[in-house]
């Protein structure tokens, strides 16, 4: 599993740093499919967890490598 890059954006000091953050990921969401928990969390207006759910990210990476090549077959 190849490791998340960091991006470092500099900005002006009159753009507001959380409207640049949200805008980036839903950039994030719209062009890659790609969701931050609390997205999700704020549109299914989810606020406690009753129980810790956990994601194995390797076999979700395998999933997608997966489709992506059923995709390229059809």
């Amino acid at each position: 599993m190849s490791k998340p890059k960091t991006v470092t954006l500099k900005i002006p000091n009159w753009i507001n740093k959380e409207k640049i953050t949200e805008e980036f990921k839903k950039l994030l969401e719209e062009k890659y499919g790609i969701i931050s928990i609390e997205s999700l969390r704020r549109k299914f207006k989810i606020k406690t967890l009753r129980e810790d759910i956990t994601v194995n990210e390797e076999e979700i990476l395998s999933l997608r490598k997966k489709e992506g090549k059923k995709r390229l077959q059809t």
